[in-house]
């Protein structure tokens, strides 16, 4: 890693959740050679995502509070986007004057009533907000994931698969395909275009600058032992052992220097320890896993010599990938990391605190 690569002294950026929790959320600096830090903004309200603009603004999603926050170098802080019905804010984008990009959704646990609208949209240099998609009804209409099959492996015993159908009103299926759903959790501006993984689709799509949304990977489903820890009191003793096929959920997308699109993952039910991966997706579509091993994979960002750090939420880490290596080789503590990025000079911030 060059000198200018190398991440500076561990910055934090601080805030306090929502729903009346005492936890800590905070955006950081870290540094894979030294677990201290400091504070740089307090009082955010569960900062999921966050990009570093190049005249190094931040602008950060409040997820929960449903804003969008800018914090210039100077401290000051300004509301972009507020209280946008309810929906959450998690990802976010800025590559230049008028490119910042934002995205809005409900997960269905929250929702009260028939499936929300999730949206990709945009803040205008005037400061008005303008909807460039709606990625729920790309969901609805070309459903990307269609073609995979989730849950237990054919190779199910068949006194698993009855217990599973017995406690279908728990688990759900026992085993299902692709369905409708939308999440756009993050999205990372690519020239004229938005690119977006979409955690509950399993999809990275492209939202061109009029709007057209496509395809432009589908994550395979992540292949787990079921274990007791997994399975966690379910009536499922005779599924103890056998695969689960899960959702791969796709939290990030940044892209490297190499053009390819990078994406974290962490797996649906059961979602074992180390079973998070960050996955290529190449301009044409082949998806490539690159890294694997990680608990809670809820962000990464890529370097300017290829270096992927990866945020785990559940390790309460961030973790370093160097390039051309298949694992992290070094991680730095951080409590309930949420999202991670380089800034333009190769500092390495993090969101903490932020579930």
């Amino acid at each position: 890693m060059s000198q200018a690569q190398t991440p500076r002294r561990p910055t934090w950026i601080t805030g306090s959740l929502a729903l009346g929790s005492a936890a800590a959320l905070a955006l950081s600096v870290v540094s894979p050679a030294a677990a201290d830090g400091h504070v740089v903004v307090d009082g955010l309200v569960s900062p999921l995502g966050f990009a570093i603009g190049s005249d190094g603004t931040f602008y950060v999603a409040e997820a929960f509070a449903g804003q969008l926050t800018s914090i210039n170098k100077q401290g000051k802080r300004r509301t972009l986007v507020s209280g946008s019905d309810g929906q959450f804010t998690s990802g976010v984008d800025a590559k230049g004057r008028g490119t910042l990009t934002y995205t809005l959704s409900l997960p269905p646990e929250f929702a009260d009533g028939p499936p929300t609208d999730t949206t990709l949209n945009r803040v205008l240099p005037n400061g008005r907000t303008r909807e460039l998609a709606s990625l729920l009804d790309y969901e609805e209409s070309a459903n990307p994931d269609s073609g995979n099959l989730y849950g237990l492996a054919a190779s199910a015993s068949a006194e698993c698969l009855a217990q599973a159908e017995a406690a279908a009103e728990i688990i759900g299926p026992a085993r299902y395909s692709g369905v409708v759903d939308s999440n756009p959790y993050a999205v990372a501006i690519d020239r004229g275009s938005r690119i977006v993984a979409d955690a509950a689709g399993n999809d990275v799509v492209r939202v061109s600058s009029n709007g057209r949304v496509t395809t432009v990977g589908v994550l395979p489903p992540v292949t787990q032992v079921l274990t007791p820890e997994a399975l966690d009191g379910l009536p499922l003793e005779a599924c103890v052992g056998e695969l689960f096929e899960s959702d791969p959920v796709p939290t990030d997308v940044e892209i490297g220097p190499d053009g390819n699109y990078y994406v974290s993952a962490l797996p649906g039910f059961p979602e074992s320890p180390g079973a998070g991966k960050v996955f290529r997706i190449t301009r044409s579509g082949s998806v490539t896993e690159v890294a694997s091993g990680f608990t809670g994979a809820v962000d990464l960002a890529v370097a300017a010599d290829g270096t992927i750090y990866v945020a785990e939420l559940f390790d309460f880490q961030v973790s370093m990938v160097p390039p051309g290596e298949s694992a992290a080789t070094k991680s730095v503590f951080v409590p309930c990391p949420t999202a991670v990025e380089v800034g333009p000079d190769g500092t390495v911030y993090a969101a903490e605190g932020g579930i």
